[in-house]
């Protein structure tokens, strides 16, 4: 799994983590065995948080998008936030928010501007699909449709760091950012400090 591969290498031994839309707890679990972490998870879904509590994670469930104002500032090492920024009612505040509880950000979402969805659009006249993005126009949890360069302009805006950035795409083979990542990857990680 070449995402788990992206956020271990970034997240620290030993590492106080906060999952935002943990589901199931599968990447906490994960990163549990390999990087020894201190794992803890947020999620909406009350069957995956139920199944996550079950196999012993530290999950509760809540909203992202309400809940994050309880946890005292800088209480965490690392905050991953994958494939949930898109779906967040205000990714601006939440994304500031976050930055505030813990010294590094690791954030991922799907860049709108990959070439499969720039060519599905511009040859079909219709709403593209890929696997990553697999849902019809009226069913999709996707509420910000954004780039790879909406969001490295959002983070300069906002005097935030980026640390590091990786991409996939292509088959999931990760992508240069040396390269034009913004049309030819398919998703975005980055890793970000206040």
């Amino acid at each position: 799994m070449k995402k788990l591969g992206i956020i271990k290498k970034w997240i620290g031994e030993s590492s106080k983590v906060l999952f935002l839309g943990c589901g199931n707890g599968e990447i906490i679990k994960s990163l549990q065995s390999s990087n020894k972490i201190r794992g803890f998870g947020i999620d909406m879904d009350e069957n995956k948080v139920y199944e996550a509590i079950s196999s012993g994670l530290s999950v509760i469930q809540g909203d992202v998008n309400s809940d994050l104002i309880d946890y005292p500032k800088k209480s965490f090492d690392y905050i991953i936030a994958h494939d949930i920024i898109q779906i967040m009612t205000r990714p601006d505040i939440t994304i500031k928010q976050i930055l505030e509880l813990s010294d590094k950000v690791i954030i991922s979402f799907p860049n709108f501007a990959y070439i499969k969805i720039r060519l599905g659009i511009l040859f079909s006249g219709r709403m593209p699909k890929t696997k990553v993005l697999p849902y019809e126009w009226y069913d999709t949890p996707n509420i910000h449709l954004f780039t790879i360069e909406d969001f490295r302009d959002f983070c300069r805006k906002e005097n935030i760091k980026i640390i590091d950035e990786n991409f996939t795409g292509l088959g999931k083979k990760s992508v240069s950012k040396f390269f034009m990542p913004n049309l030819f990857s398919e998703f975005a990680y980055f890793l970000l400090k206040k």
